[in-house]
């Protein structure tokens, strides 16, 4: 864990130790989970190192820094940062995306509703389970409709 801290995510040695002191659970998590966890922070959030480790960032579920990241982006009030950190619309402070319980998010940085949210997120995770299943190496299923089309049709492929 602590080599892919270091030698992955890029910390200093003193950010290791504080994420260490701050969230000693990542001790347990999977070594490869959590450096998917911060490039997703880095790259797809724009959120620096030291946002990182001063918002306790690596001790949220992945699943939730995605729901609401995306939701957010999904809203307009959220974009990832340029390569200049800048962006059209003000980002909220991690604190505000992943400190708060669904409630005040929701109310005060979505400014959306439970029901939407909720949507959202079923939403959220049929798109992912389709991409899963996109991204399946090896997977040559026919779907549904040729295989209804194979039955109307003879030995020699002639339709019945």
């Amino acid at each position: 864990t602590v080599r892919v801290l270091r030698d992955k995510c890029l910390f200093t040695a003193q950010q290791v130790t504080e994420i260490l002191h701050r969230c000693p659970f990542v001790l347990r998590e999977d070594p490869g989970e959590l450096e998917y966890k911060f490039q997703y922070a880095y790259f797809r959030m724009g959120v620096r190192h030291a946002d990182v480790v001063r918002t306790d960032f690596l001790q949220y579920s992945i699943a939730k820094i995605r729901q609401r990241h995306t939701f957010l982006e999904r809203l307009g009030r959220y974009q990832t940062p340029d390569k200049k950190g800048q962006t059209q619309v003000p980002n909220p402070p991690l604190k505000d995306i992943l400190r708060v319980s669904e409630a005040e998010f929701l109310a005060k940085t979505a400014c959306s509703s439970a029901e939407e949210f909720e949507v959202f997120k079923k939403l959220l995770a049929r798109e992912e389970e389709e991409d899963a299943e996109s991204h399946m190496p090896g997977d040559e299923s026919i779907s549904d409709e040729e295989d209804e089309d194979d039955e109307d049709q003879d030995e020699e492929g002639r339709e019945l």
